[in-house]
């Protein structure tokens, strides 16, 4: 299967150019593109998403990520029905807890459990059943696109990866690109799935830089809180085999040569042709094929990201895909 190379777009625009940066994806080739759903952007996702449709012809579109607490199940379903019969074939659903979102609005993220029924009640709906959601019966939807979208839930902790291994039809596993982090995540997925064979899309952060240093710097923060949860998988790996390290108490307390342990751990960094050499790396040892990746480039904007991937970073990768 050829490798399925995606793009997380972080642009904030007019929703008259909302399009701009999917259609230079497209035009690069690339094969998806998602779009953030946060209400504080004044920009609803969904509305923005069909804005993006219409000015492209082929890239598949998914918020990245929504959640079930913003936005009811039901709710999410029927968006993302509307946007699929509109658009056959080009809808997906990524379904996060909503830390972002929901702390915002001062909700409580979804749990685990939440995340699984509302999985599970999504997909029942756009099969064009009914379905239930705490005790209560939702009424299947009056219309049912012909191509149903799929729901993809974003995990990276050993519970929640299980959970989408179970109840979704797919995973978007954020979790790193170290090969021991990496196959931890498939098991804890693979004890969800049973005998499923469920697809996975990778997220991959890519933070690159006219140098590696500055690479680096861009990814601190990132890496600082992904090391500092212990629930998440990559702690877990990265604690297991460096015990000697503290708890660091700031970002700006990790010395610089854990930092590029850390980050090298959790995506690729450096420079944009150092980052096409790690990322054909990654995908020669952990044979994905799917990921979804978030590019940054230090002191520039994502359009610069994005011709810096396309130029740059993928055309390795694509030749040892």
């Amino acid at each position: 299967m050829a490798l399925r190379i995606e793009v997380n777009d972080h642009t904030d625009v007019p929703l008259s150019r909302a399009h701009d940066f999917a259609l230079r994806a497209e035009n690069a080739g690339i094969d998806g593109v998602g779009v953030h759903d946060h209400q504080g952007s004044g920009h609803d996702v969904f509305v923005r998403l069909a804005e993006i449709a219409n000015r492209t012809s082929r890239v598949t579109l998914f918020p990245s990520v929504t959640n079930p607490v913003t936005r009811h199940p039901a709710v999410l379903a029927a968006n993302a029905n509307s946007l699929a019969e509109l658009h056959p074939g080009r809808i997906r659903i990524m379904m996060g807890s909503g830390d972002l979102a929901t702390s915002a609005v001062g909700l409580r993220s979804a749990t685990v459990a939440g995340m699984r029924e509302s999985a599970m009640a999504i997909r029942a709906l756009l099969r064009g059943e009914s379905a239930t959601l705490d005790g209560t019966t939702i009424s299947k939807l009056g219309h049912v696109s012909d191509q149903t979208p799929e729901l993809y839930i974003n995990a990276s902790s050993p519970r929640m990866l299980a959970a989408a291994g179970e109840a979704a039809d797919g995973v978007y596993a954020m979790v790193g690109v170290d090969l021991a982090v990496v196959n931890r995540a498939r098991e804890h997925i693979a004890k969800g799935a049973g005998s499923r064979d469920v697809p996975v899309a990778w997220g991959v952060p890519i933070y690159m830089g006219d140098t590696r240093e500055a690479a680096l710097e861009g990814m601190r923060a990132y890496a600082f809180s992904n090391f500092g949860k212990p629930r998440k998988v990559f702690a877990a790996v990265m604690r297991e085999r460096h015990p000697e390290l503290p708890v660091y108490d700031r970002a700006a307390d990790i010395p610089l040569d854990v930092l590029a342990m850390l980050a090298d751990g959790l995506g690729i960094v450096g420079t944009p042709s150092e980052c096409g050499e790690r990322l054909a790396a990654f995908v020669g040892e952990a044979k994905p094929d799917h990921i979804v990746g978030r590019i940054f480039y230090a002191g520039e904007d994502s359009m610069r990201a994005l011709e810096a991937l396309a130029e740059d970073v993928l055309p390795p990768v694509m030749r040892e895909a």
